[in-house]
């Protein structure tokens, strides 16, 4: 009996979306001209590269710093180095390799064959992601004063005025409210260690500070400049938006937010935003690089190092 071939919808739409938003960035290439967007990135000098290299390292250690802080509950003590390898096979799924198979899936895997249970590694990863949004939920404020002189300026303000009387802002705040509750409710075990939590939170701030004073250092060795407040502000906005999953790890949707926002609501020169956006993206995807020689492992099974894993009483277990 023949079956059914089921179709993969989500797959289908990420990939659409991914190639629609490569489409949107080329065409974007081409309406500001390639030879004035290299003419920005030649201006960027060697320290600067130097620089923005070091705080990416960073960023990637106060990532891994962050997970593994939370995955220090109930009586499991995983070693560093296996969580740093974890990290970065992470890192280099979400940033290197053209899949579905996020970045927390590997390290969902790689925590499992550590001997750490399914659960506790899942709930430490949904612990990691919510502590990250947390983060850059806090730094939403920052692109208030920009976003409101944006609709001030353009008919926008009277389309959020008609969704209001619409009633729509209160429906869709109830969603959220939902949303939030159900995730709680999954990380109401890490609410009662308020010191993990905190220690986890500090971690975001300094991966968060380092990725601001990235972009800092690029968009004023473009000639430009933008304060960090606002950059904070309008890089949160890049990460939510971000999220929506309409491309494969936000490859194009990110770039062509960052092109736009930083150009609409920061400033810079549309040359400018859409180099920061390139040079950004290849910046990630080299910070992830190391990530490449534990990721095949993982997936093919292997554990990540040996030993796995260490418990309380420093007894050693594969």
């Amino acid at each position: 009996m023949n079956k059914k071939t089921k179709i993969n919808w989500n797959l289908i739409i990420r990939w659409a979306g991914t190639l629609l938003s490569i489409g949107i960035l080329v065409y974007l290439f081409r309406q500001i001209g390639a030879a004035e967007t290299w003419a920005a990135v030649r201006k960027i000098s060697g320290w600067r590269i130097a620089a923005v290299l070091g705080l990416v390292s960073i960023s990637r250690l106060a990532t891994w710093g962050r997970w593994h802080t939370l995955l220090q509950v109930q009586d499991v003590r995983v070693r560093w180095q296996d969580s740093l390898r974890l990290t970065y096979a992470g890192l280099f799924a979400s940033n290197v390799l053209p899949t579905t198979i996020g970045g927390d899936v590997v390290r969902l895997a790689g925590a499992v064959r550590l001997g750490i249970s399914a659960s506790l590694s899942a709930a430490s990863l949904v612990a990691d992601r919510l502590v990250g949004m947390t983060g850059m939920a806090l730094m939403l404020p920052f692109a208030v004063p920009a976003l409101a002189a944006y609709f001030k300026a353009t008919a926008a303000h009277r389309a959020l005025q008609g969704l209001g009387a619409a009633g729509f802002f209160p429906a869709f705040t109830g969603k959220v409210k939902h949303a939030v509750g159900k995730v709680f409710a999954n990380f109401g075990y890490w609410l009662k260690h308020p010191f993990i939590l905190a220690q986890a939170l500090g971690y975001t701030f300094i991966h968060m500070l380092a990725v601001f004073l990235i972009v800092k250092v690029l968009v004023e060795g473009m000639g430009e400049s933008i304060p960090l407040t606002k950059i904070a502000g309008l890089w949160s906005l890049t990460y939510f938006i971000s999220l929506i999953p309409i491309s494969i790890n936000g490859l194009g949707l990110q770039e062509v937010t960052i092109t736009n926002l930083f150009s609409v609501l920061g400033g810079l020169q549309p040359s400018t935003s859409i180099s920061l956006a390139v040079i950004l993206r290849v910046i990630w995807m080299i910070g992830s690089l190391p990530g490449a020689f534990f990721v095949s492992g993982i997936l093919g099974g292997k554990r990540p190092s040996e030993p796995g894993m260490e418990n309380n009483d420093g007894n050693t277990q594969d």
